[in-house]
């Protein structure tokens, strides 16, 4: 009943830790930034009836996919044999994983564009208001107040989810531990750290989060232009 706790034994592993953190964090950041991207195409395309038609098939099928099915999905698609060249482990989860990331931003985009108060866009245009400025000063602040308390929990799952990469041997904090734990046989101590890890990678986003949230929900600074 008493466990022998020795974390001394990855002492020599710190570096290997540190680079899965390094991956682990490039490959939140490029999931973010593709599946917003593309996201937000979507979300500005599907407004359009017959593009709604023929795309959200496409979206509805990549949202009811667990991402792990859709990551080992892309892992087997994306091979010599299929298209022709092998796409390397690292991209093809940031392919599966920015495509789950834009199939919930495409319909989070698209309602927020769907919810412009109607008077905000008539008080601009009566203010004289080109197009382009109605874009600027009232549609683009009304959406991104809209998405953001929906985006940063989409971001802060996606920086969770990257640890389902080490089924498909990306060297992240999850690769990492199991390539240690293979070695040295410390399954607690390093599953310990793996969790100090990811807490401290996503509280402080959290906390971020929370503060553009609360900034962006006081819409005053926006108003104050109709």
């Amino acid at each position: 009943m008493n466990y022998d706790w020795n974390f001394a034994r990855l002492f020599p592993y710190v570096k290997a830790f540190i680079a899965g953190i390094q991956t682990t964090v490039l490959l939140t950041v490029l999931i973010i930034v593709f599946g917003t991207v593309i996201g937000i195409v979507l979300g500005l395309v599907i407004r359009n009836r017959i593009a709604r038609v023929c795309l959200y098939p496409f979206i509805d099928v990549i949202r009811a996919l667990p991402p792990l099915v859709l990551l080992l999905f892309m892992y087997y698609l994306l091979t010599k044999q299929i298209i022709g060249t092998t796409v390397q482990a690292f991209w093809v989860c940031v392919i599966a994983f920015s495509l789950n990331l834009a199939a919930f931003t495409s319909d989070i985009v698209r309602a927020a564009l769907e919810n412009v108060q109607r008077p905000a866009i008539d008080a601009g245009r009566a203010l004289g208001m080109t197009d382009k400025q109605l874009t600027v000063y009232i549609v683009l602040p009304c959406v991104a107040r809209e998405i953001i308390p929906a985006m940063t929990l989409l971001y802060i799952a996606m920086l969770k989810m990257t640890s389902l990469a080490s089924i498909i041997n990306v060297r992240e904090v999850v690769f990492t531990a199991e390539t240690i734990i293979a070695n040295i046989a410390r399954s607690l101590e390093a599953w310990t750290v793996v969790g100090l890890i990811y807490i401290a990678l996503v509280i402080p986003f959290t906390y971020l989060a929370r503060r553009v949230e609360a900034w962006a929900g006081r819409g005053d600074h926006w108003t104050t232009v109709v």
